[in-house]
């Protein structure tokens, strides 16, 4: 399963019932400072996210309305996923619950003026299909948090999420023989999300450019 149907795996349910660590170069020291500035630059073109607190996090799904007046049906039961997460793996695993959030060319993050929390945009391409996400997130991502989100497929329409509430608790440390990454979805299967992420991003940047 591909990281960019985990989303989708998780609305589909509801209805029915993504940086990594870079290795600093060895180089000699003039060109090591250059390399330094090159790398203050990128730093600051890619706004880091916001971090929940390392250790599993369960994280419950409500779908949104529009696809359960797309399905004419009315409230479902709630889905629930956990997530191991750490340092390096949080900015991959935040946005795991979202479809789509693969290939992103461009990702923001503001600080909400009124009532606290996080503005969250990200534009994403999914076979060439441009995905545009918002989210708005609040709490203190160290013991509970909450927010919605909504994902709009270009060429896809159908696939549009409405706004999908969420919300998560924090709890404890990942278990034995969990790594960061591993996310346990509804129908109990276990999948890491930032290897499945990795995978499918090489093969993005093979087959595509933007």
């Amino acid at each position: 399963m591909q990281y960019s149907h985990y989303g989708l795996v998780l609305c589909a349910a509801l209805m029915a019932a993504h940086s990594a660590a870079q290795d600093a170069p060895v180089a000699a020291p003039a060109a090591s400072k250059a390399a330094a500035g090159t790398a203050t630059q990128r730093a600051a073109k890619k706004p880091a996210l916001p971090a929940r607190k390392s250790g599993l996090w369960e994280v419950t799904l409500r779908s949104g309305e529009l696809a359960l007046k797309r399905a004419g049906q009315g409230p479902q039961r709630a889905q629930t996923v956990q997530q191991c997460t750490s340092a390096e793996a949080e900015p991959v695993m935040l946005l795991s619950i979202v479809p789509g959030q693969e290939n992103c060319r461009k990702i923001s993050s503001k600080r909400r003026s009124k009532g606290g929390g996080h503005d969250i945009r990200t534009v994403c391409y999914v076979h060439d299909n441009r995905v545009e996400m918002q989210m708005e997130l609040t709490g203190d991502l160290q013991s509970a948090y909450q927010g919605v989100f909504s994902v709009q497929y270009a060429q896809a329409p159908l696939n549009n999420t409405g706004r999908t509430a969420f919300e998560g608790r924090w709890l404890g440390a990942c278990k034995p023989g969990q790594r960061p990454g591993d996310m346990v979805l509804p129908n109990g299967v276990t999948v890491n999300v930032v290897d499945d992420k990795k995978r499918a991003e090489g093969r993005g940047h093979e087959g595509h450019s933007h």
